[in-house]
């Protein structure tokens, strides 16, 4: 098997790390490195005893050494700092990953089809999957769709949805990426060379039962205390932003109608569930891939 090092930038409650470290070393990973952009996180201390992890707090002296600063832009920060990973790890494989993102093969480890993979694969690429809450006893996860499909599943809100083509996070997916490549430099979703052009990567989705699980926004009081954040950070698609500036301005209660637009965005009833499925863009796990 494909030795695996996962490695993420993190900021999130105890109880989503602890899932994430769980998830990870269950799928085949031998090592789960753990870069702490707050250097004081409460929840530092215990997720470094979890088995496999290396925890590593983004002191002001830590980004000195990458040659960077905390006041640098968060993904400009995040990119550098898995690269710093990339280069840590001497064989098998890297995959990047946020704390909210796990990576499903179903029916086999992520290290078993890692070893699949043609000997001169470079990269392998997981389209996404988000997380939607929904009726029904399993976990849904809506999937990229084309433009007029958006257009027909969502009707007279698709214009939130149609620039990320049904999705609200990103669309791009996350990478794994063949330890030993020289000169290469990780971004969010995929790598380049030292050239700057894109690293060229084998990609899996739904068709092949690959998901990366995205949990965006499975609750909304975790949706509303990264608004401002996502606001500044590109988190949102134009429309999305253009309509949260809108409830500002005009509605007297902007937190309830924050709520309403949350519950457009991230809940489908049973007709938009079954119209998704019918469209393709949506799949239907399991209970235990539910958000915690």
């Amino acid at each position: 098997m494909s030795e695996l090092c996962v490695a993420a930038i993190v900021d999130e409650p105890s109880g989503i790390l602890t899932r994430f470290v769980e998830w990870y070393a269950a799928s085949g990973a031998d090592r789960i490195l753990l870069f702490f952009d707050n250097p004081q996180h409460p929840a530092l201390a215990d997720v470094a005893r979890l088995p496999k992890v290396t925890a590593i707090p983004c002191t002001p002296d830590f980004w000195r050494t990458l040659g960077t600063s905390a006041d640098t832009p968060f993904t400009q920060r995040q990119n550098t700092v898995l690269t710093h990973a990339y280069h840590q790890v001497q064989s098998g494989w890297l995959l990047n990953v946020d704390a909210d993102e796990l990576v499903l093969f179903q029916g086999q480890t992520l290290t078993e089809r890692l070893a699949s993979l043609p000997p001169d694969a470079r990269s392998l690429r997981v389209a996404t999957a988000e997380h939607v809450t929904g009726p029904g006893p399993g976990a849904l996860f809506r999937l990229a769709m084309t433009r007029p499909q958006v257009n027909e599943v969502y009707g007279t809100t698709a214009r939130l949805f149609r620039r990320r083509v049904g999705l609200l996070g990103h669309r791009a997916g996350k990478s794994f990426y063949r330890a030993g490549q020289t000169g290469i430099r990780l971004r969010q979703h995929w790598a380049v060379d030292a050239e700057g052009n894109e690293i060229p990567a084998v990609r899996v989705g739904a068709a092949e039962g690959c998901y990366l699980l995205h949990y965006l926004a499975p609750h909304y009081a975790q949706w509303r205390s990264k608004l401002e954040w996502r606001l500044g950070s590109s988190g949102f698609p134009d429309a999305v932003k253009e309509e949260l500036d809108r409830l500002r301005q005009t509605t007297a209660d902007p937190e309830a109608a924050y709520r309403a637009l949350y519950e457009t965005l991230h809940v489908v009833d049973a007709d938009r569930k079954a119209r998704l499925l019918a469209a393709g863009g949506l799949v239907e796990l399991p209970s235990e891939y539910a958000p915690i």
